[in-house]
């Protein structure tokens, strides 16, 4: 057996475990879909009907203008500007510091670089109290500043975008700086448009953990009205229970879908910035 044989044998068998991976990926996913959109007392029936008959909207409808437990329509707006506001100025403030790592050399940097890669080991769990009395000290519970500050603080992505920084060439910045430009401009006009895959790529990953986010959000929010939607989804499938899964399924999906749709219009970016983001060291 030549050695095109056993590659394209091997290949075979690889493309098969993604697909057989690809399915138990989406098929919970379908069933919620199609879960969602059946009468509540049409989803435990046996045997289990993909399509629903007959189709209907209304547990969405339920989700969305509800009280019970949780109102599910304001905590999808809390997240929605949560997310929107962590990665707007996670992207801002990683750029800025990872600009420096990348292209410019000051006394101590090798520590600087150190602590950042150091702290991405450090567990979420053993902060938890410290940032909950600094946040209490400072009045910001239950405010929508208590999610998104300590999010600004991962070096996750100062990481990464130094990462797809250093792949650029030099050349591009140095003849702008001999054109006269100063170093912000130079950054602003030049490297941060060149890192947009790297920042696609960070976007998604900022994104999916502000929107996932249950337990920071569990422990610093009590007024309904800040609510974000995973601890929405707890109360909400707590007051519904098993008997009405078609409405608790229709609640889970439209907190997936927006996941969903971000990631298939950013895909392409992401992959793009994941495979040059490594480049160099």
């Amino acid at each position: 057996m030549d050695n095109r044989v056993k590659y394209d044998i091997l290949y075979g068998i690889g493309f098969a475990f993604l697909i057989f991976l690809a399915i138990l990926w989406i098929v919970p996913i379908l069933w919620c879909l199609s879960t969602s959109l059946k009468l509540n007392e049409n989803t435990y029936t046996y045997p289990i009907t993909w399509i629903p008959n007959p189709i209907t909207v209304r547990n969405y409808i339920t989700v969305l203008t509800s009280g019970r437990g949780a109102n599910i329509g304001i905590a999808f707006i809390n997240s929605t500007i949560v997310s929107a506001l962590t990665i707007l100025l996670t992207l801002i403030i990683d750029s800025l510091a990872a600009y420096p790592l990348a292209r410019l050399e000051f006394k101590g940097k090798p520590i600087v670089f150190a602590i950042v890669v150091g702290s991405l080991f450090i567990p979420i769990y053993t902060v938890l109290v410290p940032r909950f009395m600094m946040f209490w000290r400072a009045s910001l519970l239950n405010t929508y500043w208590c999610l998104i500050f300590p999010a600004l603080s991962s070096s996750y992505g100062v990481f990464m975008l130094r990462q797809f920084m250093l792949s650029i060439p030099r050349e591009l910045e140095e003849a702008a700086l001999i054109d006269g430009c100063s170093r912000f401009r130079t950054f602003w006009t030049i490297i941060f448009p060149l890192t947009r895959p790297a920042l696609a790529t960070l976007s998604l990953f900022v994104f999916l953990s502000s929107w996932n986010d249950f337990l920071w959000p569990l422990l610093t929010l009590n007024d309904p009205t800040k609510m974000t939607l995973p601890v929405a989804l707890q109360l909400f499938r707590t007051a519904y229970g098993n008997w009405e899964m078609g409405t608790v399924m229709a609640a889970a999906f439209t907190g997936t879908a927006p996941t969903l749709i971000v990631y298939f219009f950013t895909q392409r970016m992401i992959v793009r910035g994941m495979l040059t983001s490594g480049l160099k060291g």
